[in-house]
């Protein structure tokens, strides 16, 4: 039976905690400033910044900040670790960047990548510094970029193909020059009186290949997971996990839920049953994420592409119905689940058959559970029914891990 976790005293939980305990998880002394431009070098004003702790133990963020008209935003009062900055602008993809953040250290940039938002490919170029100081935009992917890494792989390729040469270094004997006739014709030297029997050496034994070791695929840090204590709704030893994705306006241009979609989702969850990989049972996180930190990644692809095909017509950021799904580890007991759906103006909750706080948005009915062998899958249907406004939809499940159970790292 399927229990919503839209409980009344929850408003009065969370109005007993004041704001500055709230903000102690993710404010501090750091920050850093971020320069955006066009492809061609333009600066771009109004790009909306977003920055969240990206740290299993510790959540939140500040408000979200507009690029000036020269392109730049300063976030300032952060605290130390992990964050994940998303910018976003109509007409441009989404960029994502991971950062680390250390008291009197310049931000230290993990990587940057670039989502694709509907039929919009124009890509934004994003540069980090510290607060106050000048810096440079280098795009994700951009040539630029890929000539430096370019020159980087043959640097290292001539390197390790020197090294090879010096410590394995093929020993050719040449054949003996071919003698003049008149020396040819002598006689051959008389062998020598005494001669050693040859010894036989014994073959070496081939040495053995060295078994390849296995790739492990690092997760990404999922700000969504919260554990017990660090989930302010959540019961004793519960944990809960969200997934986030965008539903464009309903218009006569948008398309809304797609044909045969619990066909579609029965077949995702068999797939994902038969192929995902027995290191990878303990994932707890989305089914698709605009950012990639999802459970398709984890996929044989075969099998990802085969999932990605079915998704296709449900998935595409330009409609206003949204299917949002996610994975929990095996053994895990579902326990609730709450709706939420946001624009840039306002966040706020959702019943199931009823219009969202926010207006013009509701959850179709409750979440479809699916218990696997290795695992619940559980997946909610949103619309987006304002004609004018962008909206995110946000999709919280709570669960109980198994005993001894950790996210992967």
């Amino acid at each position: 039976m399927t229990t919503s976790r839209l409980l009344p005293t929850l408003a009065v939980i969370l109005a007993a905690v004041p704001a500055v305990a709230a903000a102690q998880e993710w404010s501090g002394g750091n920050g850093f400033q971020v320069l955006v431009t066009d492809d061609a070098g333009q600066p771009l004003p109004g790009v909306t910044v977003m920055a969240f702790l990206a740290e299993s133990d510790r959540s939140g963020g500040p408000p979200p900040l507009l690029t000036d008209a020269s392109g730049v935003a300063e976030v300032s009062g952060l605290s130390a670790g992990e964050w994940q900055v998303e910018l976003r602008r109509e007409g441009f993809m989404i960029v994502s960047s991971y950062l680390r953040l250390e008291d009197g250290k310049r931000p230290e940039v993990g990587f940057t990548s670039r989502q694709r938002t509907g039929p919009f490919w124009a890509p934004m170029n994003v540069g980090y510094s510290s607060v106050g100081v000048a810096t440079t935009t280098a795009s994700a992917g951009s040539a630029r970029a890929m000539t430096r890494a370019q020159r980087r792989a043959e640097r290292r390729a001539e390197q390790r193909e020197r090294r090879q040469r010096r410590e394995n270094v093929a020993r050719i004997v040449e054949p003996p020059a071919a003698q003049p006739a008149a020396v040819a014709e002598q006689p051959a030297p008389d062998p020598p009186v005494e001669e050693r029997p040859a010894v036989e050496e014994p073959e070496p034994e081939p040495v053995p290949e060295p078994e390849p070791e296995p790739v492990a695929v690092r997760l990404l840090p999922n700000r969504t997971l919260l554990r017990a204590g660090a989930c302010p709704e959540c019961g004793p030893g519960e944990w809960s996990v969200a997934s986030n994705w965008p539903a464009a306006p309903r218009t006569a241009e948008t398309v809304a839920c797609a044909p045969a979609l619990a066909e579609r989702m029965e077949r995702v969850a068999k797939i994902v049953e038969a192929s995902l990989p027995a290191d990878f049972r303990v994932y707890a996180g989305s089914l698709a994420e605009p950012t990639g930190n999802d459970v398709l990644r984890l996929l044989p692809d075969e099998a990802r592409t085969e999932v990605q095909e079915l998704l296709l017509p449900i998935l595409d950021p330009e409609r206003s119905c949204q299917v949002l799904g996610i994975f929990l580890p095996v053994d895990a007991r579902f326990v609730g689940f709450q709706y939420e759906a946001a624009d840039l103006q306002s966040r706020g909750s959702c019943l199931p058959e009823q219009p969202c706080e926010i207006g013009e948005a509701a959850w179709l009915g409750n979440p479809v559970i699916h218990r696997l062998e290795h695992g619940t899958f559980v997946y909610g249907v949103f619309e987006n029914q304002s004609s004018e406004l962008r909206r995110e939809a946000n999709f919280k499940v709570y669960f109980s891990p198994p005993r001894g159970w950790l996210p992967p790292r």
